[in-house]
């Protein structure tokens, strides 16, 4: 009949709305997580990058740059601090300038010996 029709086509549209309000959050979520993997990437290329330099050519400090993720910008600030004279702990840090992107933080150690 045609209530049942209408009935019918009421609870299919329904489901279509879910659908698709389901779908843009899902498409939300995948960019963020595409845009965290990133930024995992850069901040681990740093830390392997410092891992690889000599003992001897690092000094403490911090230096910031400015890459940009999937249209984020973010600020990387790579800290050298030293622990003992032959141990140094370096940090990589990488922080959106804006709101609504993931952060991420990477540690490691690097010794003279």
């Amino acid at each position: 009949t045609l209530i049942e029709v209408l009935g019918a086509l009421v609870v299919f549209s329904v489901g279509v709305l879910i659908v698709i309000q389901v779908s843009g959050a899902l498409g939300i979520q995948m960019r963020h997580s595409a845009v965290q993997s990133e930024i995992v990437v850069l901040a681990n290329e740093r830390l392997d990058s410092l891992e690889a330099t000599p003992f001897d050519s690092l000094a403490a400090g911090q230096t910031t740059d400015a890459p940009v993720v999937e249209g984020f910008r973010y600020g990387r600030k790579t800290e050298i601090s030293e622990i003992t004279p032959v141990l140094y702990l370096i940090v990589v840090t990488m922080t959106p300038a804006g709101t609504g992107a993931p952060t991420c933080s990477a540690t490691s150690y690097k010794s003279a010996v």
